[in-house]
């Protein structure tokens, strides 16, 4: 009896066939996890800074005095431009002069610079001027927490009812100012 040439001509398709279907399955499975964990990675990111559009509680810490300082947000009939920074982060010394001209144009707007990196050295006050603005020498590590200060820079806009209306983690660019103003 001859043998049939379909057999052998079927185990070569066959096995490109199932090697061709389990890649497809396995892609399908990586692309499934690549978009969970990337939804995961935004959610994480959203951690390291205060998100737009929650109310904010009243922000707790110390002036430059040592005296204790609460920065509420209820009967301002303006808005809050926080300014968060580090004395040793090399992103807030090049925000800096931003700040300060964003400050400056900031008219009607209560401004607070906020500390979140430890104590500022002895010399902080000559060599970064805060012209008129309120200083949060020290921040309470439960508003750091509930204002997910984990990073610096930080630039917020608080509505007079505590809500974040603007953020924006890093240092500014010119659209980034422009936005703020």
């Amino acid at each position: 009896m001859p043998r049939s040439r379909i057999l052998p001509n079927t185990a070569v398709i066959l096995s490109p066939l199932i090697l061709g279907i389990l890649l497809a399955a396995s892609n399908f499975t990586l692309a499934r996890e690549n978009r969970r964990l990337s939804g995961l990675a935004h959610y994480y990111a959203s951690l390291r800074h205060t998100p737009e559009g929650v109310v904010l509680p009243d922000l707790g810490g110390k002036d430059p005095e040592g005296r204790n300082l609460t920065i509420s947000y209820k009967d301002v009939n303006r808005d809050t431009l926080l300014l968060v920074f580090s004395p040793t982060c090399p992103h807030c010394r090049r925000n800096w002069p931003v700040w300060h001209d964003l400050a400056r144009g900031a008219e009607g707007k209560r401004v607070v610079f906020v500390n979140v990196g430890g104590a500022l050295p002895t010399d902080f006050a000559q060599l970064y001027s805060f012209d008129s603005a309120t200083v949060m020498a020290q921040t309470s590590p439960e508003s750091i927490l509930k204002y997910s200060f984990l990073e610096t820079p930080i630039t917020v806009v608080v509505s007079p009812d505590g809500r974040s209306e603007k953020v924006s983690s890093g240092e500014l660019g010119a659209a980034d100012v422009a936005a703020f103003k």
